[in-house]
């Protein structure tokens, strides 16, 4: 059986990081806070000649249809004064498969919280005295995952433009994601600066949820020895 608990530990473990990690990437990329952040940064109603209202409008239709709750992202919206159809083709063709990569993502997470309850229910109705294989499982877990995130958190630093092709090359098997800034508003409103704090904001929650469970693994660890200790 030790070889069940053992395994069911890394497994609920992995599964936990996966979900940590959804958590990290869905908060700012689907959080209007978040665009309206950028928006003021960057300034972008200026760059966009877009008055706030209309700008969130598009912005808040743009985040529903990643999350699969609209099925067409045109919208009309005002741009300059004039009313107008916001997307482009090619971007409309770009956030198609953006969308689709948040659909596969979402098989991704149903499957990880599955397997997550799976295995936590083998620890409570066969194993509750084999609970530290669970806790184990996290703290090395985290530990192998936050080595391989800031490995790449280092080499992502090296070139930053490099690996955001690289990301693109990886995940996109065409090249709508290259529009031009002068006829496509979308890379206005997203352009280089928002992706790279994008990615600054998801790596910090991540990472802050990586910490959180290996202190958590690594202290109900010490506070099970004890028991064990002071219970002979």
């Amino acid at each position: 059986m030790r070889p069940l608990f053992a395994t069911s530990g890394v497994v609920n473990a992995i599964c936990l990081v996966i979900l940590v990690l959804r958590f990290a990437l869905f908060i700012p990329s689907f959080g209007m806070w978040f665009y309206i952040w950028q928006y003021d940064v960057n300034n972008t109603y200026e760059v966009v000649n877009m008055q706030p209202e209309h700008l969130h409008e598009v912005t808040r239709h743009m985040i529903r249809y990643m999350q699969g709750r609209e099925d067409n992202l045109q919208i009309m919206t005002i741009v300059g004064g004039e009313a107008r159809y916001f997307f482009s083709d090619i971007e409309i063709r770009h956030m198609i498969d953006v969308q689709d990569l948040f659909t596969a993502g979402n098989v991704l997470i149903n499957t990880s919280i599955a397997l997550f309850a799976l295995t936590l229910a083998v620890f409570v109705i066969f194993g509750r005295d084999k609970i530290w294989h669970l806790l184990k499982g996290w703290q090395i877990v985290s530990v192998a995952v936050f080595s391989v995130f800031a490995l790449l958190v280092f080499l992502i630093g090296i070139n930053w433009h490099n690996a955001f092709v690289i990301f693109h090359e990886i995940f996109f098997n065409n090249d709508y994601w290259i529009l031009n800034p002068r006829v496509d508003l979308l890379v206005n409103i997203v352009p280089y600066n928002f992706f790279i704090t994008l990615s600054i904001v998801i790596g910090s929650f991540f990472a802050v949820g990586l910490g959180i469970i290996f202190t958590a693994s690594t202290l109900l660890l010490r506070r099970s020895k004890k028991s064990s200790y002071y219970g002979r």
